[in-house]
């Protein structure tokens, strides 16, 4: 169906007098490289042939967020999965970025997956159904191609193509989605809550949250018995119920403290185990290793609140002076404590 939309397509830009879209180039190496890393994970055939027929970038004129190319694609989904585990769900690749928005294809995982597109952005947005198959949603550009939806602006220092200047994209893909509903996995939902905790089950499993290891196992000892068995020399391990009452984020993890109510751990989260949190006041469970006579924790505090008056005097010399204090305390000291799995209480 993807070649026959793609056909469609270009038929469309040429019959409009658009610019032609152009053949793909050199495109084998980086999707063996995306089948490689993805593994067991599969591309969706449709996703696949689609990069492997039209250079996206000559997608000049299509709704926002535009198409990108699979290099691009690969090194967003490996961001999101190495850096911020749990914000974007491994089954979901990237094939149009533009402006903090993404279009993400569903992968293949087995057991039935693959194939609808989602629509999601940065900085807070659902995971919003838009269509059940990739050529669905070549098809209907086409179509919208073929009715003229687009205007020609002619500025005085440059010219530019507006898409669907009278806002008919959404209701038309809406009616699309409509007639192909119910979907496999999501039935009529059209939108899909960001927080993992609300994640549909394929979508856990294939990010390895098997419901064993989101099963809460109860605390074994409290954050006074780790330090005060820490401060002998030993190495103290157990389970935690607290609160996150500090974080400090970089792509590495993050650095917390969290409170159970007998006392406070300085505790490091890499970010492979950041999939559900810490979250600032908020309460989870974490297996925790405590390192043996750990040092002070730094406090980095004053650095806090000299970056926030000198970035509201617009000294941002001197805001940046303080932040790099604040990271090289926060991420180039030893936190006291490690966190090898975080699970939500809720």
């Amino acid at each position: 169906m993807i070649d026959q939309a793609l056909d469609h397509l270009e038929t469309a830009y040429k019959s409009r007098g658009l610019p032609p879209i152009r053949p793909a180039e050199d495109v084998d190496a980086v999707l063996a490289e995306i089948r490689a890393e993805i593994a067991p994970l599969r591309l969706p055939p449709e996703l696949e042939r689609f990069w492997q027929r039209v250079d996206p970038a000559s997608i000049s004129v299509a709704p926002y967020p535009h198409p990108t190319d699979a290099a691009f694609a690969l090194h967003c989904w490996k961001s999101h999965r190495d850096e911020f585990p749990g914000m974007t769900p491994r089954l979901l690749f990237p094939v149009a970025y533009e402006s903090h928005g993404f279009l993400f294809v569903e992968l293949e995982d087995g057991r039935g997956s693959g194939g609808p597109v989602f629509r999601w952005a940065y900085a807070g947005s659902p995971y919003s159904l838009l269509f059940p198959t990739l050529s669905a949603f070549v098809d209907l550009l086409a179509t919208m191609i073929e009715l003229g939806e687009f205007v020609h602006h002619q500025l005085e220092t440059h010219s530019y193509i507006e898409f669907d200047p009278d806002d008919r994209w959404e209701d038309a893909l809406s009616v699309r989605l409509s007639a192909a509903q119910p979907l496999h996995h999501f039935g009529h939902v059209r939108k899909l809550d960001e927080d993992v905790l609300a994640w549909p089950e394929h979508w856990l499993l294939a990010d390895g949250l098997t419901p064993e290891k989101r099963r809460l196992r109860g605390a074994t000892t409290t954050i006074s018995d780790l330090l005060q068995q820490a401060a002998t020399g030993a190495v103290s391990e157990g389970t935690v119920r607290a609160v996150v009452t500090s974080l400090a984020a970089s792509a590495a993890g993050r650095r917390v403290a969290i409170d159970d109510g007998s006392g406070v751990l300085d505790l490091w989260c890499p970010a492979a185990v950041c999939t559900y949190g810490p979250r600032i006041r908020t309460e989870f469970e974490f297996d925790v290793v405590v390192r043996p006579a750990p040092d002070p924790v730094p406090d980095w505090s004053p650095e806090q609140r000299e970056a926030q008056s000198a970035a509201l005097a617009q000294d941002m010399e001197a805001a940046q002076a303080a932040a790099l204090e604040i990271y090289a305390k926060a991420f180039l000291t030893t936190a006291a404590a490690e966190a090898t799995a975080i699970r939500p209480i809720n």
